[in-house]
């Protein structure tokens, strides 16, 4: 028979344990963390799943990121990626770390965790309730019970460029992200909402000309 059933019941065991056990990093960006704090208390109590929030990476195998990734915090979500030990998982929860949310093409928000870190469980709602934090996590303990048997493949790593790198080559001129891809127009030409809708927006052009021609 050689050691096929042997090692397949070997990974199941294991993978029992990594998903009875996960052990997020305590971790918080914005409104979604305090969602993820109110997941851990008695009302919901994540820790009957075995979840346990660890303060260091070093101690931990997954990361719920739960706010917007600005251009300042992704090497150092980055560098905290690398310094949780194999294996590991991640989850992007609430909108804004999904896509950017309300943030969407912002100068200083990138478009989702997953241009840094792999994502496995993605989360939406803005916020996430506490429910649907722990719905996501049921996902993922599936998720690594079918990796344990081969029937999932983890999400590759994406490469990842530092922004000070993205800075320098914007200011060699080598890179010049706005051509093609973001959409941009004059402040004059963006329509007022709210208390400015009835608001006369002066025409520079024309009080140039009128100054040109008196």
């Amino acid at each position: 028979m050689g050691f096929g059933p042997i090692s397949k019941f070997i990974e199941g065991r294991k993978a029992w344990a990594r998903r009875s056990s996960l052990w997020p990093l305590t971790f918080g960006i914005m409104c979604c963390a305090l969602e993820m704090m109110a997941a851990g208390i008695g009302r919901f109590d994540t820790e009957r799943f075995g979840m346990i929030y660890r303060p260091s990476p070093r101690h931990s195998d997954a990361l719920i990121i739960n706010g917007p990734v600005s251009h300042k915090l992704a090497p150092r979500l980055r560098m905290l990626w690398e310094q949780i030990p194999e294996p590991k998982w991640s989850m992007a929860m609430g909108e804004c770390a999904t896509s950017g949310g309300k943030y969407y093409q912002s100068y200083a928000i990138i478009g989702g965790a997953d241009e840094v870190i792999p994502i496995d469980v993605y989360i939406p709602g803005c916020p996430v309730r506490p429910e649907a934090l722990m719905f996501a996590v049921s996902k993922l303990m599936e998720k690594i019970e079918r990796d344990a048997v081969g029937e999932w493949v983890p999400p590759s790593v994406p490469d990842y460029v530092d922004y000070n790198d993205q800075v320098r080559d914007l200011i060699a001129g080598t890179n010049e992200p706005w051509k093609g891809n973001m959409v941009y127009e004059e402040v004059q030409d963006i329509p007022a909402m709210g208390a400015l809708t009835n608001v006369e927006v002066p025409d520079k052009k024309k009080k140039v000309e009128e100054a040109a021609a008196e």
